[in-house]
């Protein structure tokens, strides 16, 4: 099944304030959500949130569910999903980074309720030489005073948001390359001595000479002198830039090629801006946002009562 790329959705009024939104943005392991101001949100796995704008913003309490800004809801027999409240300003894109996926969020009001889309990035990417301090340069995370930079790091399933990531060096990517020749060579010798007859083996047996001369070379070889294409440590995140008013982001990763010579896959993001009119007329269906589920069981730190509150000021808010 094709995923969807862009979805509306309608929220209704109880969730409308005069100049923003409340909706629960899901997610399972990480979230980073930034706007123009920077990061508002940001949260890893099985660790406190270490950033949440909401709670400090006054606005919050006109919504219904503010006393309960996070919880978790049930995802299939065993699997469970992160809910957070966020405040959403009109007609401003925020930018949501978690699970994999990049998506943008922009809310615009319709008389006393508000269109929502939310919108899957991508883009196309290009490829780039840099030397050392131009790769240094990409990742610095210095700030002007007209332009402000934020870098989320990437790391497989994990992300460490506003958090300082050192490119490694050159001397440590050549001790890595070296230790993992050695590591190569040793585990051919293991197969020759203890599996000869896998395919690896016989492989091995049947070309002695490779072996030798891979042997013979590894402790010879100036790794200067190497064409690689190796994934460097600290080298895959998120950079967005924002001028006070408008956002600018790029997905990048780095690859060491050989002696100050690195190669940077650089996809540029576009953030969109939309009208009321737009989002009427992008999709033929629009969603309704849907009241939570918040089971007792999955969330200890909620009582009946706080759930009973915020049922009770939604039939009061609906208009």
């Amino acid at each position: 099944m094709k995923k969807v790329s862009e979805v509306v959705q309608r929220v209704e009024s109880h969730y409308v304030g005069d100049d923003c939104i409340q909706i629960m943005t899901p997610y399972r392991n990480t979230l980073a959500i930034l706007n123009k101001d920077g990061i508002i949100y940001s949260h890893k796995k099985d660790s406190y949130a270490s950033i949440n704008k909401y709670v400090e913003d006054e606005r919050r309490k006109q919504f219904p569910y503010s006393n309960i800004p996070t919880h978790y809801s049930r995802i299939g027999l065993f699997g469970k999903m992160n809910y957070v409240n966020q405040l959403l300003n009109f007609e401003e894109p925020y930018i949501r980074i978690g699970d994999g996926e990049i998506i943008e969020s922009f809310a615009v009001k319709d008389k006393n309720e508000a269109l929502l889309i939310n919108t899957i990035l991508t883009g196309d990417i290009r490829s780039v030489l840099v030397t050392r301090k131009e790769l240094e340069e990409v990742f610095s995370n210095s700030t002007t005073e007209k332009e402000k930079k934020y870098i989320i790091y990437l790391d497989d399933e994990s992300m460490n948001i506003g958090e300082f990531h050192p490119l490694a060096s050159e001397e440590e990517i050549y001790d890595f390359i070296e230790s993992k020749f050695m590591e190569n060579i040793s585990e051919f010798a293991m197969i020759l001595n203890n599996d000869s007859f896998s395919k690896v083996g016989v492989y091995l047996l049947q070309h002695p000479f490779f072996f030798e001369f891979v042997k013979q070379s590894i402790a010879n070889v100036d790794l200067c002198k190497l064409k690689l294409n190796i994934k460097l440590r600290g080298g895959k995140a998120i950079i967005l830039k924002s001028n006070g008013s408008d956002i600018a982001m790029q997905y990048v990763r780095a690859n060491f090629v050989s002696l100050d010579n690195y190669k940077i896959d650089i996809v540029d993001i576009p953030v969109n801006k939309y009208t009321l009119e737009q989002l009427k007329h992008l999709s033929p269906i629009i969603a309704k946002t849907k009241e939570p589920r918040i089971p007792l069981k999955l969330n200890p730190g909620v009582s009946r009562e706080d759930i009973l509150e915020a049922k009770q000021m939604v039939r009061s808010l609906r208009k």
